[in-house]
């Protein structure tokens, strides 16, 4: 929290169940939610969660106004070249974000919902940092792994 300004406008991508927004919305001001599964907005209530909820999927979502991203379990459901894509994307606009991602786990979809299926089943601490090399470790262990592209205190 201290490398985060309270002001900032910062976008939840892939919402789920909302837990980063229940965490955070007394200490930000502005906090959307990026949703791809429709189903989820309704069953999590993500309404009375967020200030604004957007369904739709990432690699088609404007995240011009946004100053912070947090990607908790997202770039495991993209493809490598998708996932380059938009990390690059975000760390050469000068945004901030947080990744959080599980290591070597395969997923298919789950309850009907496609978008569960793991694109990057392979993660580990090493091919992540090679394949996003401007990320920095924040936290991990054995089973998860936090990741930042900015300096922090």
């Amino acid at each position: 929290m201290k490398n985060i300004p309270h002001y900032d406008k910062v976008l939840d991508v892939g919402a789920g169940s909302g837990k980063y927004g229940m965490m955070l919305r007394d200490y930000f001001n502005n906090i959307d939610a990026l949703e791809i599964y429709h189903p989820y907005i309704v069953k999590f209530d993500l309404h009375s969660i967020y200030k604004r909820i957007f369904c739709s999927d990432i690699m088609d979502f404007d995240i011009s106004e946004y100053n912070y991203l947090i990607m908790g379990d997202i770039i495991e459901h993209l493809t490598i070249e998708n996932a380059q894509e938009l990390l690059s994307y975000i760390n050469n606009s000068g945004k901030k974000c947080l990744v959080a991602i599980p290591y070597e786990m395969q997923q298919d979809e789950v309850g009907g919902n496609i978008y569960e299926k793991h694109l990057q089943p392979d993660l580990t601490e090493d091919n992540f940092i090679d394949r996003y090399p401007y990320m920095k470790l924040l936290f991990n262990n054995e089973l998860y792994g936090y990741y930042v592209n900015y300096d922090f205190i």
